[in-house]
């Protein structure tokens, strides 16, 4: 089964964390680029309160809003109440940009009719939600949420890349079970050697953990699905500097070069080439 929602917002995620340092920040193949995961274990003062939360809701509602939202809940709570209830309702706190109530209530669904893709489409849920939240009480419960709905994905259809994938990253993003997550990302990889996901979160968990030569292998990996994707040459390049292959490095920086759009890069890239031409 495809999910091509969720390869987007997991590529986007992924890709994301970092596409700003790689355009605009980095200073030289030397630099110390900003890995894909957290480097501080995320720990809340206080736990959150999905009640709390729901009930303080109330006055960031229109009148309208509110009213709509009552309505549709007295309908959920009554005894005869329909999963397409269920599902107006979590449409409807989607369409007021309320995702983690979205998510709670297809989390409902799911639990009642337990299949693969209501399990999924509850998972991806949270885990947009985590993915955007600032406060970090609400993104671990969230991640926490997603990490169970993507276990029950697995659990019915354990060829689900596409979960396996979204589980890893809920694992490593907030540091709550990394070396799962790597499991996860590893048995993504035996399924599928040129899963671009997979192979780039492992890329840049090798770099983070000084195994230069095995983020090497991931990153020539990527660079061979998607030549035309700069920021793969760019990696593989700070990987080879690293190991000191001092014209391999130069070669992919180059082809990097050719492909980013923005001018401040190549300037910045430039300089970083001249540097490794010029050195001993």
């Amino acid at each position: 089964m495809r999910f091509n929602k969720a390869q987007i917002i997991i590529i986007a995620v992924l890709l994301g964390l970092v596409g700003i340092l790689v355009y605009l920040n980095f200073k030289s193949s030397e630099a110390t680029m900003e890995p894909v995961v957290n480097t501080t274990t995320l720990t809340p003062q206080k736990s959150f309160d999905f009640d709390e939360y729901l009930s303080s809701l109330k006055d960031s509602l229109s009148p309208a809003a509110l009213k709509h939202i009552q309505e549709q809940t007295k309908l959920v709570n009554a005894e005869n109440a329909g999963i397409f209830t269920l599902a107006n309702l979590a449409n409807t706190w989607d369409s007021l940009h309320f995702r983690l109530v979205s998510a709670y209530y297809l989390t409902k669904i799911a639990s009642r009719i337990n299949n693969e893709n209501a399990w999924f489409n509850a998972g991806l849920k949270y885990y947009e939600f985590a993915a955007i939240c600032e406060d970090t009480s609400m993104q671990i419960y969230a991640s926490r949420q997603a990490i169970t709905a993507f276990e029950k994905v697995v659990l019915l259809n354990e060829n689900n890349i596409e979960a396996k994938n979204a589980l890893a990253i809920c694992y490593i993003q907030n540091d709550l079970d990394i070396m799962k997550g790597v499991q996860l990302l590893k048995d993504v990889t035996r399924r599928d050697s040129f899963n671009i996901e997979a192979n780039y979160t492992l890329g840049m968990l090798s770099m983070r953990s000084g195994q230069v030569d095995k983020a090497v292998q991931r990153f020539e990996t990527l660079v061979k699905i998607q030549p035309s994707n700069p920021e793969f040459h760019y990696y593989l390049g700070e990987a080879y500097s690293k190991l000191g292959k001092k014209e391999e490095a130069i070669t992919e920086f180059e082809a990097f070069r050719g492909l980013v759009p923005d001018e401040e890069a190549k300037k910045n890239i430039d300089i970083t080439i001249n540097k490794l031409k010029n050195s001993k």
